[in-house]
């Protein structure tokens, strides 16, 4: 029976569903046979994200009619064996992704809800931006996870710019999660090649502990102020806010 972590962002924009793709990435390069389950109702996302567009046979609406089964409708990763995405474009009805969720669950080590089946899974994380908008949104997010069946949901920062964090123009994403109370699963680096299908070098590391401290083999976390200091770091910070 596969391990379910919902996804959940309040604020949209934050990069949920690339987290999830980046997570689900690294999970599955280490042997974890992971399904994405995209919630987004209009669009594929995590598809594109993954860069795995135009993959798609069938959809999780389509099954829900009846005109297919759910595992016709999961798209399996042309890189990445271990790595499968359930798109839930075009299915508006909330309660058929959760009972597809569990329906293909004994097919896999771990499922990332990413805004859907949130009844299916028994661990949540909040994906937060490290500014004030990003930060009270996630306070909320997280709120509303523990009043309902979360104990203790996590937070995963994206979208850090180290350079930012340097210079104390953002709070460090330590400070942001003991300031939401919330255990720290993860920090990404800012990158704007992500939502295109891309993901820096950087980003792969992130992603790659964040990965193994959710399968419960890892205890570091991604330092985004690596690089930022001396000379060189002096440069690249100036550069960034010119840019």
């Amino acid at each position: 029976m596969a391990r379910k972590i919902y996804f959940y962002s309040l604020k949209g924009g934050v990069g949920a569903t690339t987290c999830a793709v980046g997570v689900g990435m690294a999970l599955a390069r280490a042997g974890e046979r992971t399904l994405i389950l995209d919630g987004d109702k209009n669009y594929p996302a995590a598809l594109t994200a993954a860069g795995c567009a135009g993959r798609q046979a069938y959809t999780l609406e389509e099954a829900r009619r009846g005109a297919c089964r759910v595992k016709q409708a999961i798209v399996e990763h042309p890189r990445l064996p271990n790595l499968f995405i359930l798109p839930c474009a075009g299915c508006a009805e909330a309660r058929f992704a959760e009972s597809a969720a569990g329906e293909v669950e004994n097919l896999f080590d771990m499922i990332i809800c990413d805004g859907a089946a949130a009844s299916a899974c028994a661990e949540a994380a909040v994906i937060c931006e490290p500014y004030p908008a990003g930060i009270r949104a996630a306070d909320i997010a997280l709120a509303a996870l523990r009043d309902g069946q979360f104990k203790e949901p996590a937070l995963i920062i994206n979208k850090v710019n180290g350079g930012l964090v340097y210079d104390g123009r953002i709070m460090p994403p330590k400070d942001i999660a003991d300031l939401l109370h919330a255990p720290l699963w993860g920090v990404v680096p800012e990158d704007l090649t992500m939502p295109l299908g891309g993901m820096r070098a950087e980003s792969v590391k992130a992603f790659k502990l964040t990965a193994a401290r959710i399968a419960g083999g890892g205890t570091k976390i991604y330092r985004a102020v690596r690089g930022y200091g001396g000379a060189g770091g002096f440069i690249k910070r100036k550069m960034r806010y010119r840019i």
